[in-house]
């Protein structure tokens, strides 16, 4: 009985130690956010759709309104801490605009995305952010620089 115990609860930790072990190595498979993920046109093509699209219920600064929650600042970047961009695009287009969920592309969600990273201090790279869910799954949104204290 003791043996059958034992040997329960170490086949118990192995598994947690297996499925933390497996997330830290999906994690460092990823890339920060802060690696230049989007261009500066990019963000640019963002901002206008974000101002016919989303400006309306989360204010022209992201500040949100009344219920409508923020798109800048520490309490967005919290809220979507080592999430991909993956996720955030996929929650936009699914979701957004309120009045009319689905009406954006999953192209202009990803344009939309590299507004709000720019909006939140995060700097643009070389290159535009892919529109390929696959490939922002790969792309991790981290609240502050790697390395940044």
């Amino acid at each position: 009985m003791t043996v059958r115990v034992f040997a329960s609860a170490a086949i118990a930790v192995a598994a947690i130690m297996g499925s933390t072990s497996l997330l830290q190595a999906q994690q460092a498979g990823m890339r920060s956010v802060w690696e230049g993920v989007y261009s500066a046109a990019q963000a640019d093509r963002g901002k206008t759709l974000f101002g016919q699209n989303c400006a309306k219920c989360h204010g022209e600064t992201l500040a949100g309104m009344d219920e409508i929650p923020p798109l800048s600042g520490s309490h967005f970047m919290a809220d979507w801490e080592t999430q991909s961009v993956a996720d955030l695009v996929q929650r936009i287009h699914n979701t957004m605009p309120m009045d009319n969920p689905g009406a954006l592309s999953a192209a202009s969600c990803t344009d939309v995305v590299a507004y709000l990273l720019s909006q939140n201090q995060i700097p643009a790279g070389t290159t535009d952010l892919p529109a390929d869910a696959s490939m922002q799954s790969q792309l991790r949104i981290d609240p502050n620089k790697p390395g940044a204290n």
